[in-house]
């Protein structure tokens, strides 16, 4: 059973409290829970912490938004939607587009919801274990949280506690380097307290992990470039230290619900069609009749399926095709992530050549297409996997790397292309400088994570706007990079944020 069965969506416990100062106003819903009245059991614990793991589903996160946000502004994706992402790849923004107010709602509230249990849970009589994993759960979804902020907006608020007065409704946006350094805390902390992930009940199915937390610290290290931090992490998850993660044999499996929770995946966010609920629950306070499902493959897929608001880019394509398997053929992760013209192409059960799609190349992965005839629903099941091992291994390779030890990186990118059955790089392109093998990382990176909110991600951390060669290689890419200017590789602080909180100022680039 799948942690998303247990979620609690009665949360007025979470917006009421009575341990506020004389500066507030108390109000008491007789049918809300209230901080008086709840975290007092072992069960409100485990209600609560259950809680915290909704906004993963909220639109603002992995429901649509998130994912969006970060393939659409990446060089292997374009817009084709006439819909608020062309704000996005045309780098404006405006009051209305919920593209960039929503994603800073979404993260805020999981955040303050973490920030209660790591308020309230240490008081309750209660086992020790449970207590400590719930602690070590809420460190890493608040870490998680903060993650997601300071990729998109650099320049945010750093909240670990929650408000003691009035004053603290309108808090400063903190240097970057310092909500780093709290996400990175909160990740190790998280990696202490968090059981392996063998050691939870089938029924916690879904629950952080002490791979996941270990992940993303390694993650966190790397885009701040503590390499000499980062390596021993990676080394541990790949020996197996944080529990036992391997890559799964079919790639595909990786974007279908049959596959869920597979051994390649270290975090992933859980969907589900089945549990019922008639309101798709898109943003607001949860309520009972909340589905829990997923509005990406709509977004993704092609149009006449879907709306088709996002679409590969021809370079991501020829990517692809620089490289045979062994036996000669496409790499299998091509036809797994795209639908294109090749032989068997089949889009919602019709083949490819016989139908009059407005591109060449479109978005296959987290499609339907296996099962259902369209995505006109709206509901998804399929986990979004967050956080895979073949990720693992391909940081691992560019942390040595740039540790200077290039030719040790060599057989873990070689495992990740093993399964894609691309020949052996050592033979392909052996003795690589530390400049030569940071291109090919580049390129190894993007045909293996592509589309999964990553690569906009690596294209910050390694450097590309700060670099003018690097922004005409985007643009010849993708020409939307013609509107980039310095600054606008984050997004906006929110148009209506500003509006209610005087201490914020608009990142730069924006003003």
């Amino acid at each position: 059973m799948k942690i998303i069965n247990k979620l609690l969506v009665l949360l007025g416990f979470m917006v009421i409290g009575n341990s506020c100062t004389d500066d507030f106003v108390e109000l008491t819903n007789p049918n809300d829970h209230t901080t008086g009245s709840f975290w007092k059991t072992e069960e409100d614990a485990v209600r609560g912490i259950n809680s915290v793991y909704m906004a993963l589903l909220y639109d603002g996160l992995y429901m649509r938004l998130y994912p969006w946000i970060m393939d659409v502004r990446a060089d292997d994706m374009r817009n084709t939607s006439p819909w608020w992402t062309t704000d996005l790849s045309n780098y404006v923004t405006s009051p209305e587009n919920p593209c960039y107010s929503t994603p800073w709602a979404t993260q805020y509230k999981g955040i303050f919801w973490a920030n209660q249990i790591l308020e309230y849970v240490p008081g309750i009589d209660m086992d020790a274990g449970l207590k400590a994993r719930i602690i070590g759960e809420a460190k890493f979804l608040r870490g998680l949280y903060h993650y997601h902020l300071v990729i998109l907006y650099r320049n945010v608020p750093l909240i670990i506690s929650l408000p003691a007065n009035s004053d603290e409704f309108f808090p400063s946006q903190a240097p970057p380097e310092e909500t780093w350094a709290q996400v990175i805390s909160d990740f190790a902390d998280a990696v202490e307290a968090l059981p392996v992930k063998e050691n939870y009940a089938a029924s916690d199915l879904g629950r952080a992990t002490k791979g996941a937390a270990a992940g993303y610290l390694a993650k966190s290290l790397m885009i701040t470039q503590h390499w000499n931090e980062a390596e021993p992490v990676l080394k541990g998850i790949i020996d197996g230290d944080y529990g036992s993660y391997s890559l799964v044999e079919n790639y595909r499996d990786n974007f279908t619900e049959a596959n869920e929770n597979n051994s390649e995946s270290l975090f992933e966010v859980q969907f589900d069609r089945d549990v019922g609920g008639t309101y798709l629950g898109w943003d607001g306070e949860p309520q009972p009749d909340w589905s829990k499902t997923s509005g990406k493959a709509r977004t993704y897929a092609p149009l006449g399926y879907g709306w088709g608001d996002i679409t590969p880019t021809d370079w991501i394509y020829d990517e692809f095709m620089e490289e045979t398997t062994v036996n000669d053929s496409i790499d299998p992760r091509a036809k797994a992530s795209m639908f294109f013209d090749y032989p068997g192409c089949l889009v919602y059960g019709t083949p490819f050549n016989e139908l009059a799609l407005p591109n060449f190349v479109h978005v296959r992965k987290y499609l339907n297409d296996d099962t259902e005839a369209d995505e006109t629903e709206w509901r998804s099941g399929i986990n979004e996997r967050i956080l895979r091992y073949s990720d693992i291994l391909l940081l691992y390779a560019e942390c040595l790397n740039e540790l200077n030890r290039t030719d040790e990186a060599y057989p873990y990118i070689q495992e990740v292309r093993d399964r894609a059955e691309l020949r052996d790089l050592a033979v392909v392109r052996p003795g690589m400088t530390q400049e030569e093998m940071r291109d090919q990382l580049d390129h190894e990176r993007a045909l293996e994570l592509c589309f999964e909110a990553h690569r906009y991600v690596d294209l910050v951390r390694w450097g590309y706007f700060d670099n003018p060669a690097k922004v005409q290689m985007l643009i010849g890419r993708d020409e939307e990079y013609e509107d980039w200017s310095p600054g606008r590789e984050y997004l906006a602080i929110p148009p209506t944020e500003l509006d209610v909180n005087p201490n914020l100022h608009q990142n730069e680039g924006w003003e």
